[in-house]
């Protein structure tokens, strides 16, 4: 019998980790039931509130009617395999990957929060901006990366909408603006977008450990203007502890390029990831399903793959570790990934982080907000 972590309920005092460290016993077994998918289940009911649960409740495949394999489905979408290809493979329906791609997301959002929650930055920073497109390619999308320049460890990102640009014919500029009487990306977006970012990852800046800290990009006018909007920026730059270096971004993509970190991220996700590749049937139909595969990926590269794959010592470090990383936290949400289920209520997340685990990103002319389960916004 697997015993419960804490009491379902997010109005009762067990349902928050404190509470269950200082009350550990806070259940009564009440009997169990029998499914066909796990057999037999234990029932339990709060001590407190009197809130009847299960062991399922608190498990990754709480309300599943079919087990598939988190490990494979993981792997797959680090592999540039579509859902299509993962749902053949387990042999369930597209839909089944993609909730189980979205229950394991979520799970991947909690476990970065908490690992990075009381961090202490030890490097530089270098940010860009990767750009792909959303349901088409009138919908171009700029997905802001913050990465560590020693570590190569993605700390956060923002996604924003933005307007299509660039050369078009005729054609294209009346579908356009057919298409923008219905749907046109706000305003500002990237610049808003890349304030967002650089207020998420602020917090773990702290100057007594990093006396100076600079950030790298390219030459693109809204970094300036976003950098200008952030107080605390202006405050450091003010007492000099804070700088912001551009570099041309027509610059040799090589290990000695000042920007290498972003670049090397934009490969990765380039070969990686199926619906960034380039002229690829497996584009981002839908922008929240397509940043759940990417949070799933962010956590495979952080956490899992080595820093440097094709090094002769044979050195398994991973980015976590080279950007100095508690490892032992981080062994301990690696080893609950798979099977335990993550509350809202109990993350310290940012807001762009709550707003993929809710589903909140708008598809470009799509009606109505995405469905989203109601035990993922319990709490």
């Amino acid at each position: 019998m697997q015993e419960p972590e804490c009491c379902p309920n997010p109005d009762c005092h067990f349902h928050w980790p404190d509470e269950e460290l200082r009350f550990p016993r806070f259940w009564i077994n009440t009997g169990t039931y029998q499914t066909k998918v796990s057999g037999t289940v234990q029932r339990f009911r709060c001590s407190y509130c009197g809130k009847g649960f299960s062991e399922r409740t608190n498990s990754i495949d709480y309300f599943t009617k079919k087990s598939l394999d988190y490990i494979e489905i993981h792997r797959a979408v680090t592999a540039a395999e579509s859902v299509a290809s993962m749902a053949r493979k387990q042999r369930c329906h597209p839909d089944s990957i993609s909730n189980r791609i979205d229950r394991l997301g979520r799970n991947a959002l909690a476990s970065h929060a908490r690992i990075i929650n009381d961090m202490v930055l030890s490097e530089d920073l270098c940010a860009d901006g990767f750009e792909s497109f959303d349901c088409s390619q009138y919908h171009p999308n700029n997905i802001n990366l913050a990465v560590g320049v020693e570590s190569q460890f993605l700390y956060g990102f923002t996604h924003c909408t933005l307007r299509r640009k660039g050369r078009m014919t005729e054609a294209q500029k009346e579908k356009r603006a057919k298409i923008e009487t219905v749907f046109k990306p706000k305003p500002g977006a990237l610049v808003n977008s890349f304030k967002e970012l650089i207020e998420n990852v602020l917090p773990l800046w702290y100057e007594p450990a990093l006396p100076n800290l600079c950030l790298r990009t390219d030459e693109h006018k809204s970094y300036v203007i976003a950098l200008k909007k952030i107080i605390r920026i202006q405050k450091a730059k003010d007492k000099g502890v804070f700088t912001h270096v551009q570099y041309s971004s027509t610059l040799e993509r090589t290990i000695q390029c000042m920007l290498f970190a972003v670049n090397y991220w934009d490969r990765e996700l380039r070969k990686d990831i199926a619906a960034f590749r380039r002229e690829s049937t497996c584009h981002t139909r839908n922008v929240s399903n397509g940043l759940m595969r990417l949070v799933l990926y962010q956590f495979w590269h952080n956490y899992t793959k080595p820093h440097r794959v094709k090094n002769k010592e044979k050195d398994l470090r991973t980015h976590a570790l080279m950007a100095r990383l508690d490892i032992s936290k981080v062994e301990r949400e690696r080893a609950t990934l798979y099977s335990r289920r993550s509350y809202i209520s109990h993350q310290l997340l940012n807001p762009e982080e709550r707003r993929i685990w809710l589903k909140k990103h708008v598809t470009p002319l799509k009606e109505g907000d995405n469905w989203v389960p109601k035990f993922a916004r319990l709490g």
